[in-house]
């Protein structure tokens, strides 16, 4: 998302409702930044990157998690293994430019 109360709580309550409370999240942008343009693009390799192997990045500096945002499986800044054939990445823009692209793993 676009790092911002709001939205990273909005973010969390979309996803726990889709997904539910057992579904992992980081944040790539806590290690690069906000790269603009190419965010979507970078995110979308890193992520299809992360299925394919099997481990996850966790969220840079992460201690405590908002207590408004849902209940999610917060990965902090270690990273994890994680086995799955889809993931979802998203990104959140300001004025309303939003995509959610979700990859399945090739057989």
């Amino acid at each position: 998302g676009t790092a911002t109360d709001q939205g990273d709580v909005a973010e969390s309550y979309a996803t726990n409702r889709l997904l539910g409370s057992n579904t992992p999240i980081s944040a790539l942008k806590s290690f690069t930044g906000h790269t603009l343009g190419a965010c979507g693009a970078l995110e979308a390799v890193v992520a299809i990157n992360m299925m394919n192997e099997g481990w996850f990045h966790g969220t840079a500096n992460l201690g405590n998690v908002d207590p408004n945002c849902a209940e999610l499986d917060y990965l902090d800044s270690t990273g994890r293994k994680i086995k799955t054939d889809c993931i979802m990445s998203n990104n959140f823009a300001f004025g309303g430019i939003n995509t959610s692209l979700i990859f399945v793993k090739a057989e």
